[in-house]
This record gives structure tokens, C-alpha cells and sequence, in this order.
């Protein structure tokens, strides 16, 4: 009788012990996982008054997307919104979301392992630019992301910098030409301009990204005329205005806006003032 109440009573510190560890760990351990992509953080997890429930992960065209964990893809598809998007349920408990890829390679109920490549990064769904859209999700993804968490509780900002991508500040420039370098691509040049990927390549008649070195690019029409600017992380509409040479009741009359807030990647519309 002793020896049972005894063996209940460890059981019902193991138990609660197990309960505080479920309370007190949001998050699996940080060696679980690897960044899915490398390249530059463009907007971050909880901006644009909350609703943005994941990171923003720029990169060059063609760059592979990679699983952060092992698990099982639960979904695989074309969004809307997301675009080509796969979803991985992990082993930990977690799920994931990769979206606006320009292609997915995996299949629905497919394992894939860590670091496996899923897919390549793009432009598709609701999207301004060549990005990764990347959620954590504590427990199962919901249409209101209310289990969402900021993926850089687990993973370092630093280790999505740590490869080829070029790291750099935006000019705002939307006059003159580039001389192509050796590493460039369209997207490093659109960031550095301020100047969308589509512009430089409607103005330069350009039917595919590749570019080679010594190649120019004209970084506007020979008359001037309407051009876009591409919101960078801090960017506010009196900075923008500064930096083009506009008033801020222009760029709030071109682009419809009703105050003044802007978010990263977001095209803003730049005229000619009269």
C-alpha cells in the first residue's frame, strides 16, 4: 500500500513536471532548426498594425527555399494571397509556411528532412517583390494565425545574412544608368535604385533576369515619366520625399493615401511635379 502511494505520488510530480515544462517552453530548442532561406530580413514579424504574422526574407531570383525542420508537408498549393505556398507539419509540433514561391517541389504528405530544398523562392500571389514569406506556427496553422509565433525567437537574424546575397542601403535614385558587375542581379539593383525588378525591366526591354558584366541598364525613360520607388525598412513619406525631390501631398495624391503609413516593399508611384 506504501509502495503504490509512493509510485502515485512520483507519477504526480512527473506529471506536473511534465505540465510546467509544456507552460514554460514556447518555443523548440533553436538546434531544431535552420533559416529556410538566406538573404535579407525586409520586414519583420508583428508590423503593419500586427496583421503581418512572419518575416519577410529577400534573396536573388532562382535561390532555393529549404525545410527549417524535419516534418511532413500538409499542404501544397496556389494561393491568393500566398501564392505558391507549402505548409510542413514538423515532428516538434510546429508548422510552417512558405509562400509567394515561383515553384514548389513538394507534394502533399511528402517527408522532406532539414535543410531539404521544397522550393525557389519568388514573386507570386499578393506580393511586391522576389521574397520568401516565412510563419512559425506553435502548434497547427489557422486561417487567423492565432498560434503564430516570430520566427527569430528560435533563429538568429544574423544567420540569414551569411551567404552571397548582397546586404546593402537604398539609394532612391531614379535617375541615371548601371554598369552591371560581376554578381549583380536584378534584384540587388532594384533594392539599390528604389526601382522595381518589372520597371528595369520594361525600361531596358528585358525578357528574362540574367544579366551579364558590362552589361548598362537604364534606370529610367528617356523622358521622363512615371516611375515606382521600393518602401525600404525605416522609410517614412518625409524621407521619401526628401530623398526624390517631391512633396508629401504628391506622393499621398499618386499612390491614395489616406495618412501616412507605409509598409517595407510597398511600390509607391513617383510623377513628374508640376
Amino acid at each position: 500500500m506504501k509502495i503504490l502511494r509512493h509510485q502515485n505520488f512520483l507519477f504526480a510530480i512527473a506529471w506536473l513536471s511534465g505540465l510546467a515544462f509544456l507552460v514554460t517552453t514556447p518555443g523548440a530548442a533553436a538546434s531544431e532548426w535552420i533559416e529556410p532561406i538566406k538573404g535579407e530580413i525586409t520586414d519583420q514579424f508583428g508590423t503593419r498594425d500586427g496583421k503581418h504574422k512572419g518575416l519577410d526574407i529577400a534573396a536573388p531570383e532562382g535561390e532555393a527555399v529549404a525545410a527549417a525542420a524535419d516534418g511532413t508537408v500538409s499542404k501544397s498549393y496556389q494561393s491568393d494571397s500566398y501564392g505558391h505556398v507549402i505548409f510542413i507539419k514538423h515532428d516538434n509540433g510546429y508548422e510552417t509556411v512558405y509562400a509567394h514561391l515561383s515553384k514548389r517541389l513538394k507534394k502533399e504528405k511528402e517527408r522532406v528532412k532539414k535543410g531539404e530544398q521544397i522550393g525557389i523562392i519568388g514573386n507570386t500571389g499578393i506580393s511586391t517583390g522576389t521574397h520568401l514569406h516565412f510563419e512559425m506556427h506553435h502548434g497547427s496553422w489557422t486561417e487567423d494565425k492565432r498560434y503564430a509565433i516570430n520566427p527569430l525567437t528560435v533563429l538568429r537574424e544574423e544567420a540569414f545574412q551569411q551567404n552571397s546575397v548582397h546586404v546593402h542601403q537604398n539609394t532612391g535614385t531614379m535617375s541615371g544608368a548601371v554598369t552591371v558587375q560581376k554578381g549583380d542581379t536584378l534584384w540587388k539593383i532594384s533594392k539599390d535604385s528604389g526601382i522595381s525588378i518589372e520597371e528595369i525591366m520594361r525600361i531596358n526591354g528585358l525578357k528574362h533576369s540574367k544579366l551579364k558584366a558590362g552589361q548598362t541598364l537604364r534606370l529610367h525613360d528617356d523622358e521622363p515619366k512615371t516611375g515606382t520607388y521600393v518602401v525600404q525598412k525605416g522609410d517614412t513619406l518625409h524621407h521619401i520625399a526628401e530623398k526624390m525631390g517631391v512633396t508629401v501631398r504628391h506622393l499621398k495624391e499618386w499612390n491614395d493615401l489616406k495618412g501616412e503609413q507605409i509598409y517595407p516593399r510597398q511600390l509607391l508611384e513617383i510623377r513628374e511635379s508640376s
